[in-house]
């Protein structure tokens, strides 16, 4: 599975990059961790996922920290030394200094600050409202998190500032009552932060079910649940503009449903996802419709779905297109969900749609696909259709739907899709 900016740069908090111990062992090799710490299976995942790795005379060092700067250039190497566009310096940073290239490029994404002092302190250990507050930050830039749980670790200390982000951290069960009551102040150990990140992401278990197809000139992923068996429901997600062409990853290594798939973040789900990819020289899904639906028709023979839960999302283009093909193809699809996506109808053409049940998502501050002109489609299918609701995003542009409908709504659109 391709590596998600979220996974990765978490990851890289952990990851000392002058050490490189290679995770091949299926058990911790590791003389300072006991099989009875309570960090002890977390250290497991996260060296066998390669996640974190040793600190050298097969040590973990579980109580070791980390510095700030370690933490900047781990991050900018994760993402490839890209130039920040200008050198940001503090009093107490050097631009000639070895983390000046990843200082600047976490300052300028907006993941890191100064103190209130002005100084940065390179060298100050990362504590574990800081972690928090990273994680919560990461979390609000790319639309990840981990499904809500509650902690249950007790808080000393704490600066105001951070409050929410830890609240927030503790909330998604990022905290557990095996570190004791936790000083937000101090140092978060290398223990601490393989608990985080083994609760933060799920195992690779659902992401190995994604799997690479190709039928006719279309390639496409299928999502097989874990426990796969006859008369399971099918979702079709149909993407937008930037996802054509012939490289599958494509597909997953942006912010909407593949990606969110892929990483695991809603959990299992408890059918089949099919999510074909147009060929670069297509101009939209309706002049695909044929070939899709010759696809939807071979998976459903294949994994013997049940043809009566057929549910079809997509967004931007494939927004559009879910209207598209709901319209050609009314007695295939058991409910539409599209995202962003324009509808060319009549009073006639809508008439088909008149007893299936739909929810569109649009964005409020959308200048692609106008709030206004998907607000007016539902208000024509509602004279005739019970089943038909829209949910308009507030200050939410274009790019942004997916991220609020399956994040947000995320469990309830999935529910209403395998009804």
């Amino acid at each position: 599975m391709k590596a998600r900016l979220l996974p990765i740069l978490l990851a890289g908090m952990l990851f000392i990059s002058a050490l490189n111990i290679p995770a091949s062992a299926a058990e911790v090799p590791f003389s300072d961790v006991a099989d009875s710490a309570w960090y002890y299976e977390s250290v497991e995942r996260v060296y066998e996922e390669n996640w974190m790795n040793g600190t050298g005379n097969d040590r973990f060092s579980p109580d070791d920290s980390l510095t700030r700067a370690m933490l900047a250039v781990i991050l900018w190497r994760i993402e490839g030394s890209q130039d920040a566009g200008r050198t940001v310096t503090f009093p107490d940073t050097s631009a000639a200094a070895w983390y000046a290239g990843g200082l600047s490029w976490c300052v300028e994404k907006g993941l890191f600050a100064g103190y209130p002092n002005g100084s940065f302190g390179p060298d100050d250990a990362v504590t574990r409202e800081q972690l928090a507050v990273v994680f919560h930050r990461y979390a609000e830039k790319t639309g990840s998190a981990p499904a809500d749980q509650a902690g249950s670790a007790g808080f000393i200390n704490g600066c105001a500032w951070a409050a929410e982000a830890c609240a927030w951290a503790n909330g998604h069960g990022l905290f557990t009552d095996a570190m004791g009551s936790l000083d937000l102040c101090a140092p978060a150990s290398r223990a601490e932060i393989a608990y985080l990140l083994d609760q933060y992401f799920p195992s690779e278990a659902s992401p190995s079910a994604l799997t690479e197809n190709s039928f006719d000139s279309m390639g496409y992923l299928l999502y097989t649940p874990e426990n796969a068996h006859p008369d399971m429901p099918l979702v079709v997600y149909l993407h937008g503009g930037h996802g054509k062409g012939s490289d599958l990853s494509v597909l997953t290594g942006t912010d909407g449903f593949p990606q969110y798939l892929a990483d695991g973040l809603l959990g299992e789900v408890p059918a089949y996802v099919l999510i074909p990819q147009l060929p670069a020289d297509q101009r939209g899904w309706k002049p695909a419709a044929e070939t899709v639906m010759q696809l939807i028709d071979k998976v459903c023979k294949e994994n013997h779905i049940d043809r009566s839960r057929i549910s079809l999302t997509g967004h931007s283009m494939g927004g559009t297109g879910t209207w598209d093909l709901a319209l050609a193809y009314p007695d295939v699809f058991s409910r539409i969900a599209p995202m962003s996506g324009s509808a060319d109808t009549t009073p006639e053409t809508l008439a088909l749609l008149k007893s299936m049940p739909i929810w569109a998502f649009v964005g409020e501050d959308d200048v692609v696909v106008k709030p206004e002109a998907s607000e007016r489609l539902i208000a024509a299918l509602e004279q005739q259709n019970a089943d038909a609701q829209i949910t308009v995003f507030p200050e939410t542009d274009h790019v942004g739907v997916p991220q609020k409908a399956w994040l947000k709504h995320g469990a309830e659109l999935l529910n209403w899709l395998l009804t």
